[in-house]
C-alpha cells in the first residue's frame, strides 16, 4: 500500500494538471469564440453592404432600362408617323404621275404600283419592330446577367468568409 501512495499522489497531480489544462483550453475557446463572433459580425456586415450596393446598382440599371424602353417607344412612334407621312406623299406623287400620264388610279397597273408602295412601307415597319424587339431583349438580358453576377459575387464572398473562418 505504501508503494501505491506515490502513484496515487502522482495521479492526483496529473488530475489537477488536466483540470487546469481543461480550464485554460476553455478560456482559449471562449476568447476564440469572442474573436469568431466579432469576425462573423464583420463578415455579416460586409455581406450586407455588398447586398445593399448590388441592390442599388440593380435598381439603377432597371431604371436606365425603363428609360431606354421609353426612348425606344418614342422613337418608334415618331418613325411610324414619318413612315405614314412618307407613304402618303409617295402615294400622292404616284397618283399625280398617273394622272399626268392619263392613267387612272383605278387601273390594274396603277393599283399594283400603289400596293407595292404600301408593301415596302409595311416591310420597313416590320424591320423597325424587329429591331426594337431586339433592343428590348438586349435590355432584359443585361438585367438578367447583372442579377446572376450579383448572386455569384454574394456566393463567392460568403464562401471566402466561410473558408477564412475554417482556416483561422
Amino acid at each position: 500500500m505504501a508503494a501505491l501512495t506515490p502513484v496515487i499522489s502522482l495521479l492526483g497531480t496529473i488530475g489537477s494538471a488536466v483540470t487546469a489544462g481543461t480550464a485554460v483550453l476553455g478560456g482559449v475557446q471562449t476568447i476564440a469564440g469572442i474573436g469568431n463572433s466579432r469576425q462573423e459580425k464583420q463578415d455579416a456586415l460586409a455581406l450586407d453592404q455588398l447586398k445593399r450596393q448590388q441592390n442599388l446598382q440593380q435598381k439603377q440599371l432597371e431604371e436606365r432600362a425603363a428609360l431606354e424602353r421609353q426612348q425606344i417607344a418614342l422613337n418608334t412612334q415618331q418613325a411610324e408617323e414619318q413612315r405614314k407621312q412618307a407613304l402618303r406623299r409617295a402615294v400622292s406623287r404616284q397618283r399625280a404621275s398617273f394622272g399626268s400620264q392619263g392613267v387612272g388610279s383605278a387601273s390594274g397597273s396603277s393599283q399594283a404600283v400603289l400596293l407595292g408602295l404600301f408593301d415596302e412601307s409595311d416591310e420597313e415597319r416590320l424591320r423597325r419592330e424587329e429591331l426594337d424587339a431586339l433592343r428590348s431583349t438586349a435590355l432584359d438580358q443585361n438585367i438578367s446577367q447583372s442579377r446572376a453576377l450579383n448572386v455569384l459575387q454574394r456566393t463567392q464572398l460568403a464562401e471566402r468568409q466561410r473558408l477564412a473562418r475554417q482556416l483561422f
